[in-house]
């Protein structure tokens, strides 16, 4: 290759460069004018657009009411671009927005708003102030360098710590502040927490709750207690909280001082010079026999072996009693906190007993003990002594009697033979003025009525009974000629202008006492042991009962009443119905309407008041007016007993002691159905025109 020669004569080479475009200057004008109709259109669109879309917004939003207290200093709605305002109302389409609020001095809130389909809603929102501190210090009333510590604080009824009580968030606002210390009175206020995180300091001023007490005695260093605990001895100063307060002061060989103090906070008090009484001496008094009754002056104290208290360096007189024994009086004096005996033989007082009895040979007891055989006569203390005498095949004979010095008295008893053994005792007897008793071999029954039936008395509950001892019951009322023959006055009286008094007819008007005396005169008159003794000074069955005249138990009277011979027991006396068939007793029929303010509609017995004993039908067991006619006296005390399912008494005689005495059965003054069911009747020891008694005593 060969190389070509370069021709210097060629003119240089060209650089070839971009210029800026200039339109032609005659288009220019044209050019600018169409770019601004453009822009001007396009910004036209724009905001018709815009007026569009915000005529849209307009027409689905809401209008929505937020109220908020106190006012925040900021509000913030996120969930939407557009959020317009006015006043206290915004627009918003409905949606779940979030609110935010600001305030100084208040927790920020920031919550979920949901706006619904509704045109007008609102929502009302409340700033919660910021807490503030506190700090609570007390100190004794005129003492503000010392402090109290550990008293209680409470705050809005919460207990939130003790003294000193250092920043205590607490809620803004008005809160009741109470502080508690032992010895010292509550304080109490009302105080206004500013919050905003801000410290209040409070130095509170607790008033003593106790009173100063000053307590001094004659003799000095008495032992004082208050309230039971030792607290010093005197002089002493105490400090006692306010209330009252059982004081007492004790020193050797002085009584006890006691006294109720009434304290106030802050008041003092004194006891000043409390002065001691000597203490008293003491007597131990005995005697023999033992059970003597003491006698300290005019005062009754007690019975030997006594222990009594004696006021020191005065004559006392002791009077010893005993019945049956001589009184024993001595004089004595005691120093003080001296402690003696009394000792004292007793003279007995006895009165003579003559003893008169068939058959001959029998046995003599005297309050339970055996002495031998009975004799002629006998000296007894002057006081009441149990007597029976016994005789192996004869009945036993028991009486009660008070020997009287210088008045010889005489027992006759004749003893009545027993019924041998394989024989059966008499099925009816007869007392010695012809009133009729017939035997009842009882077994177990239940007295009283269930919860369930009709017209059944609270005082009628069930008991299981197991009568054992055969026994005898009247199968009628006792009647005035009866009873006038041991009491010739009595007076049955009469009801409006009905005589009660006529001989056949039941004695009334009678009392349990009057029926109890009767008795004992029937068994007197066939020498059967009374039924009835002296006992402080009215009458009461004996113990044991014994085989003489008696009022019958509630539960032998009730036996009688309701049993059949089957053992089947009777809602009424005369069957199972009410009201009774004709003429089944004497109650408070239609001919009683002008004495009676209720009778039994429909009921003729034809007895406006009573009936002689008898007139009406016999009950299943053979005995006349248990139902109607007069209410009846029985042996028992009145009780209500508890019902036992498991318990079963056997042979119940009722409670020892009472006011009360019971009476059973139903009268012709009675028209209700409980009464006719044979309920109980509690009447004290009274008479009333419609109460009389039958009589009753065991067999063997």
């Amino acid at each position: 290759m060969v190389d070509k020669p370069i021709d210097k004569r060629s003119p240089p080479a060209e650089t070839i460069a971009p210029i800026p475009y200039r339109p032609p200057r005659r288009n220019r004008g044209k050019t600018a004018r169409l770019s601004w109709k453009w822009l001007t259109a396009a910004g036209l669109a724009l905001v018709l657009f815009g007026l569009v879309a915000l005529a849209g917004y307009v027409f689905t939003a809401r209008r929505v009411l937020i109220q908020i207290e106190p006012a925040p200093a900021d509000i913030s709605i996120r969930g939407s671009l557009l959020a317009p305002r006015f006043g206290e109302h915004y627009l918003l389409r409905p949606g779940k927005y979030t609110l935010q609020v600001d305030k100084p001095c208040y927790a920020p809130l920031e919550t979920q708003l949901v706006v619904g389909a509704d045109k007008h809603q609102s929502f009302r929102l409340t700033l919660q102030q910021l807490p503030g501190k506190l700090t609570v210090r007390a100190h004794p009333k005129d003492a503000p360098d010392a402090e109290i510590r550990a008293a209680r604080v409470f705050l809005a009824g919460q207990e939130v710590g003790q003294t000193p009580l250092l920043e205590l968030a607490a809620a803004a606002g008005v809160q009741r502040l109470v502080v508690k210390a032992e010895r010292y009175q509550d304080h109490q206020s009302e105080i206004t927490v500013e919050g905003c995180g801000r410290l209040q300091e409070m130095d509170l001023v607790l008033t003593p709750g106790w009173s100063d007490v000053f307590i001094s005695s004659v003799p000095t260093g008495a032992l004082v207690l208050v309230d039971g605990a030792r607290v010093g001895k005197t002089p002493v100063t105490l400090e006692l909280p306010a209330g009252t307060h059982a004081v007492e002061l004790s020193a050797e060989r002085h009584k006890p001082w006691q006294t109720q103090l009434v304290t106030e906070a802050g008041l003092p008090r004194e006891l000043n010079g409390v002065r001691l009484e000597p203490a008293d001496g003491k007597l131990m008094v005995k005697s023999s026999p033992a059970g003597a009754r003491v006698m300290v002056g005019k005062r009754y104290s007690g019975q030997t072996p006594l222990e009594v208290t004696l006021a020191p360096g005065i004559p006392h007189v002791i009077q010893l009693s005993k019945a049956g024994y001589e009184d024993a009086v001595r004089t004595i004096q005691i120093e003080t906190a001296e402690e003696e005996t009394m000792e004292v033989d007793l003279r007995a007082v006895k009165g003579i007993v003559h003893f008169s009895v068939q058959p001959a040979g029998a046995e003599l007891f005297i309050n339970g003990r055996s002495i031998g055989k009975v004799p002629q006569r006998l000296d007894l203390l002057a006081t009441v002594q149990k007597i029976e005498i016994r005789k192996k095949g004869y009945q036993p004979f028991q009486t009660r009697i008070t020997p009287r010095p210088g008045f010889p008295q005489e027992i006759q008893a004749v003893l009545k033979a027993l019924t041998p053994k394989g024989t059966s005792s008499q099925e009816r007897i007869a007392t010695r003025n012809g009133y009729a008793l017939k035997l009842i071999r009882p077994g177990p029954f239940v007295m009283g009525s269930s919860r369930g039936e009709q017209g059944r008395r609270s005082n009628e509950t069930l008991r299981k009974i197991e009568l054992k001892r055969p026994f005898y019951m009247g199968l009628k009322e006792v009647t005035n000629r009866e009873f006038r023959e041991f009491l010739a006055r009595h007076d049955s009286g009469d009801i409006n202008a009905i005589s009660l008094n006529d001989d056949d007819l039941p004695a009334v008007q009678i009392t349990w006492e009057q029926a109890a005396l009767y008795c004992n005169w029937l068994s007197a008159r066939e020498s059967l042991p009374p039924a009835y003794v002296l006992k402080n000074g009215k009458l009461e069955a004996a113990e044991p009962m014994t085989t003489g005249y008696r009022l019958p138990t509630e539960a032998e009277w009730e036996y009688c009443a309701r049993l059949t011979p089957s053992g089947a027991k009777l809602k009424y006396s005369w069957g199972a119905k009410f009201p009774p068939s004709s003429k089944s007793g004497n109650f408070a029929d239609t001919s009683a309407k002008s004495l009676l303010p209720n009778t039994i509609e429909g009921y003729t017995d034809g007895y406006p008041a009573a009936a002689s004993p008898g007139k009406f039908p016999a009950n299943p067991l053979g005995f006349f007016d248990m139902g109607g006619n007069v209410s009846e006296w029985c042996n028992d005390y009145y009780e209500i007993y508890s019902y036992d399912a498991k318990k079963v008494v056997a042979d119940p005689t009722g409670p020892k002691d009472g006011s009360l005495r019971v009476v059973r059965g139903s009268s012709w003054r009675h028209a209700s159905i409980s009464t006719l069911r044979l309920t109980y009747r509690d009447y004290s020891n009274t008479k009333r025109p419609d109460l009389g008694f039958r009589i009753c005593r065991y067999a063997q």
